[in-house]
């Protein structure tokens, strides 16, 4: 690393390797069955419920080359001004990532920048940090082809599990199918997720989990026909917690071609 290169917050360093680890331990595990060429027509019934833990990112990231390029884009925007934000853009041999992850600034936030760091198997992108308006914010770009079937994997999970809200969907919530819509030339199944009529009782996991006194999850996906995974969402989560606090975090994810 450039010793001349302006310092860090360490804060940024440790998001950086968090990122980087958690796609190599999500690498680790099984790999999703490829998608089917996403030039051929839908085969399969639509499933009538979704679990929420399959997103069209990886899915098709995975699969076998897409014939034309793909733009993923996958936001989660927070109630005191925070937000992760990740624009991929998927090619037949290629897949490059623009990070952006807002916060509060802090004393330990420092403007400034730092080549890429390669720690055997942990690799950090060059990053970038400013500081303004109170905020501070970082932007990493990442770049993978898919010759090199580690590095390959590991950008592919760190948008599945860092951009999308496949976490909400460990408490179950219940999703009700709503209809059929054709986006991007695929063909999906619409269902609305609402936790607001949910009582206390089917809530609890959640609740006894995260030392809640509600919450709620509202909005909507739209789930492939024919890879069964979730293509386009549009979801609100909302918190009371037992020390009186709300948190509102709003999720969207979309494709185009």
């Amino acid at each position: 690393m450039n010793s001349g290169a302006p310092d860090l917050s360490r804060g940024w360093l440790v998001l950086g390797l968090l990122l980087a680890l958690l796609a190599t331990i999500g690498c680790s595990s099984k790999k999703p069955k490829d998608a089917q060429n996403d030039d051929r027509k839908s085969t399969t019934a639509a499933r009538e419920d979704f679990d929420g833990g399959a997103y069209c990112v990886q899915i098709i990231s995975q699969g076998p080359p897409v014939s034309q390029p793909v733009h993923f884009s996958n936001k989660q925007s927070e109630s005191d001004g925070s937000s992760k934000d990740f624009e991929s853009d998927l090619s037949s041999d290629k897949f490059d990532i623009t990070f952006r992850e807002r916060h509060r600034a802090t004393s330990d936030d420092k403007p400034g920048s730092t080549p890429a760091v390669d720690n055997g198997p942990i690799h950090v992108p060059a990053r970038t940090v400013t500081v303004a308006d109170g905020y501070a914010e970082l932007v990493q770009v990442s770049h993978y082809v898919r010759s090199q079937d580690h590095d390959w994997n590991m950008g592919v999970t760190t948008v599945a599990q860092g951009g999308t809200p496949w976490g909400l969907f460990i408490y179950k919530p219940q999703v009700t199918k709503v209809g059929s819509e054709t986006i991007s030339g695929y063909e999906t199944t619409k269902y609305a997720v609402d936790t607001t009529h949910q009582s206390q009782l089917e809530k609890s996991p959640g609740l006894i989990g995260g030392r809640l006194k509600d919450y709620n999850i509202v909005g909507t996906a739209w789930v492939a026909k024919q890879a069964a995974c979730v293509l386009q969402y549009q979801i609100d989560y909302e918190e009371d917690a037992k020390d009186g606090t709300v948190r509102k975090v709003h999720y969207e994810g979309s494709i185009t071609k």
